[in-house]
């Protein structure tokens, strides 16, 4: 059974996940779903540990090398900026 987007913004995000990752369209929608898949197979309790785990692992890189943790977090354009891409997922 074939899949037909209609949607230009998902067509878009799909091409551009396609191009950052280095995949055909379809393997980048097949990548995309597996992911979110695996994310609801995790149980309630999983999701919490992992999530104090990150915590845990953060503080203690925070304390090791001194610094103190930003007071908000960047926005995805901010983070994009500083890596260099553009509005096509490509370094400028």
């Amino acid at each position: 059974m074939a899949l037909n987007i209609k949607d230009p913004e998902t067509e878009k995000a799909v091409r551009q996940l396609a191009r950052r990752r280095g995949l055909s369209l379809t393997e980048a929608v097949r990548m995309a779903v597996r992911s979110e898949l695996d994310k609801d197979e995790l149980s309630e309790e999983e999701k919490a540990r992992r999530v104090a785990a990150a915590h845990a692992w953060m503080n203690e890189f925070y304390k090791k090398y001194g610094i103190k943790p930003a007071e908000r977090s960047m926005t995805k354009e901010e983070m994009d900026d500083i890596v260099g891409y553009d509005e096509n997922g490509m370094w400028g």
